[in-house]
């Protein structure tokens, strides 16, 4: 039985073919096509496909991974979408949350809401916060609303009611008016796309899902049809932001959970790689094309956040993007993969990222028409990257046309080409230490004790200079890392998570409704892993709640017991809550209520067993080493011979001194002075800083 992962990239569209019979992997990178990423990906398909002798008939599952809903959403290429939200909240996308998140910045600025005012209409209805209704909706100004926005020309309505978490009753009703004016236009409720209690948070996320719904719906449609095309009969699953799995039906009703599917795909590499290695903490290093990724593996399990922010104004200031609403991977995503173009600023300082080269034109060095400077021209410069071994050789580089581009930076900071180029790859790299010491300091948890898991076609690169300026001693690289995400979605189960909006202290909680809650939600979950075909003895349900303390504007997302729930209950999830706060922020406060805002059902099926030998999926090499080259290394001096090892031809119990390179098809290793590295029995590369 075959299985293909495809996680398509800013830059490149990865694929991985496994054979679940002999454990034997086929690898494939190839360049994304951003006009149309479903081009590429096809064309990716077909040649791994007929490089492994498979028919696309022999594949069981396909999975997917994309990052075209968050590109969508920052380079505003979704749809034309209208908001039909209550009369009197017209200006709720504008107002955001009404408070600042730079008090000191006078010239302050934020996001355009993806729906302009001029698309965003009132209908005459209110509920109250119990969920009963005060005023009912008035069907006659509603469909009047809806006829101006599909006279305006939209594609997709978002439907945003007041409390519509407690009651959904006229959100469910303006539904059916827009399917009875309108029946081609997609809709997306608030109560089916985020049930939360805060209402310009549910109202973005909301306005971000119809915003790329259209646009999804026929992405998936042609990747479908171009599979059927190719003889392929089953079910193409998505990955979900938060490393679970769902059907192409599901995943165009709601295409905003596809946010971070791509970044997922890397974390649930890395939770299968720490369980193989028995280590279960690690921090996740993913660096691609586009972009770099942090994440922690906390006690063999991805950590999960409710809520996300995407086109950021200021990248490390939270509240000055559009946030969303959705259950995602913890992780810190920063604009610094090898794409990321090197600039002089105003005041002639070298800058990196996070504008990217991507694929069209790419990196200098592609020779596809690009001429600005990039990470990746710089660790051609640096004598990291073989020109001849790129791609496996497919797809050489040219250092000339790197040197040029280098040059266009060094001259306005005045330095020479080689300098410029380590500046380059030292200041992408600090970026990124900064990013990842934050993500990690924000979770209660020491760089320095971890090691660090590296993968993703740029990860290898920087690992080892990264982990040292985070004090960290061990660098680990998997075997096929400059595709694990791709290989991520092969390994992943399964999975939903549901939630439903109720706030309560925890002390006057109502157990009746609670427990209607939690039915509901699990009959929910249990219904959808049942159309995925999951067997329902192989179901399983965890419950979550997310809790504060009374007043506070923030959550902490703690375990539900299994069972009927009553004040025993309550008390022990009270006790609970005290300790994650105390582990989180170093002190609690038992004398202030617990409340509620969210009650979470996660429902998923079981991990799929991969095991590989990796004997058996290497590729046959007759040579140890490729010819030594030049690589700088400043702690040395500058440019010295290095030795070039082949990584399909290392054996486990091998020792290799640095400074070393190790190359492979899809990314290449860089082996500091003063470390070494030994290959285990997993052909992983343990590196000891």
């Amino acid at each position: 039985m075959f299985k293909l992962g495809i996680d398509i990239g800013g830059t490149f569209t990865d694929l991985v073919l496994l054979d679940s019979s002999t454990g034997r992997r086929y690898a494939d990178k190839v360049l994304t096509t951003p006009r149309d990423p479903a081009t590429g990906a096809m064309q990716g398909v077909e040649h791994i496909l007929a490089a492994a002798g498979v028919s696309a008939r022999e594949l069981r599952h396909v999975i997917h991974g994309t990052t075209l809903v968050v590109n969508a959403i920052i380079e505003r290429k979704g749809c034309r979408a209208g908001l039909l939200t209550t009369a009197g909240f017209r200006d709720l996308l504008e107002m955001r949350r009404g408070k600042r998140f730079d008090m000191d910045d006078l010239l302050i600025e934020v996001p355009e809401p993806l729906i302009p005012r001029r698309l965003v209409r009132e209908a005459p209805e209110r509920m109250g916060k119990d969920g009963k209704p005060l005023v009912p909706l008035d069907e006659t100004g509603a469909r009047q609303a809806i006829r101006e926005l599909v006279d305006a020309g939209v594609e997709s309505v978002a439907v945003s009611f007041l409390h519509a978490y407690r009651n959904p009753e006229h959100e469910l009703r303006a539904e059916r008016l827009i399917r009875e004016v309108a029946p081609e236009i997609a809709v997306s409720l608030s109560c089916e796309v985020a049930p939360d209690i805060r209402e310009y948070e549910r109202a973005s996320t909301t306005v971000a899902n119809a915003y790329t719904q259209p646009t999804v719906r026929g992405y998936l449609m042609r990747i479908a049809q171009n599979l059927l095309r190719l003889g392929y009969r089953h079910e193409l699953y998505l990955m979900l932001s938060d490393a679970g799995l769902t059907t192409a039906e599901t995943a165009a009703r709601f295409p905003i959970r596809l946010m971070e599917s791509g970044p997922a795909g890397g974390s649930v590499a890395a939770r299968y790689f720490a369980e193989q290695l028995g280590r279960p903490d690690l921090v996740a290093f993913d660096m691609g094309g586009t972009t770099a990724k942090v994440s922690f593996i906390a006690g063999g399990e991805i950590l999960t956040t409710a809520e996300l922010e995407v086109a950021r104004h200021y990248r490390f200031k939270r509240g000055s993007g559009l946030p969303v609403r959705i259950p995602a991977v913890q992780m810190m995503e920063v604009g610094a993969g090898g794409g990321g173009i090197a600039r002089v600023d105003d005041v002639g300082l070298l800058r990196v990222g996070p504008q990217s080269a991507g694929a069209d034109p790419g990196p200098a060095c592609y020779g596809r028409g690009g001429d600005l400077p990039t990470v990746t021209d710089a660790n051609l410069m640096l004598g990291y990257l073989n020109p001849d071994y790129f791609l496996g050789g497919q797809m050489p580089l040219s250092v000339p046309a790197a040197k040029t581009a280098i040059e266009r930076v060094a001259q306005p900071a005045g330095l020479d080409a080689v300098r410029a180029a380590w500046g380059i790859h030292e200041i992408v790299t600090e970026d990124m230490a900064q990013a990842a010491r934050l993500h990690l300091l924000e979770r209660g948890a020491d760089p320095r004790a971890f090691a660090m898991l590296a993968f993703g076609g740029a990860g290898p690169l920087h690992a080892c200079r990264l982990a040292r300026k985070l004090g960290m001693k061990e660098v680990i690289v998997p075997y096929g890392a400059g595709v694990a995400s791709a290989f991520g979605f092969l390994v992943a189960p399964i999975a939903i998570t549901l939630l439903q909006a109720y706030p309560a202290e925890l002390t006057s909680v109502d157990f009746g409704h609670l427990h209607g809650i939690f039915s509901s939600l699990e009959r929910q979950g249990r219904d959808f892993l049942a159309r995925a075909a999951v067997d329902a003895g192989a179901v399983h349900l965890k419950r979550f709640a997310s809790l504060r303390y009374r007043g506070q504007g923030s959550e902490l997302k703690v375990p539900v017991p299994d069972g009927p729930l009553g004040p025993e209950q309550m008390i022990a999830l009270q006790a609970r809550f005290h300790q994650e706060f105390s582990r989180v922020y170093g002190r609690s406060n038992p004398k202030i209520p617990v409340e509620a805002l969210n009650w979470e059902v996660v429902a998923f099926g079981p991990r799929p067993r991969v095991d590989i030998p990796v004997q058996m999926q290497r590729a046959g090499c007759g040579s140890l080493h490729h010819p030594p080259r030049p690589a700088y290394f400043p702690e040395l001096g500058g440019f010295v011979s290095c030795s070039v090892y082949l990584r399909d031809a290392l054996d486990p119990g091998m020792r290799i001194e640095g400074p070393a390179l190790v190359e492979e098809r899809e990314s290449t290793t860089v082996v500091l002075p003063d470390s070494h590295l030994e290959v285990d029995s997993g052909y992983n590369l343990c590196i000891a800083l």
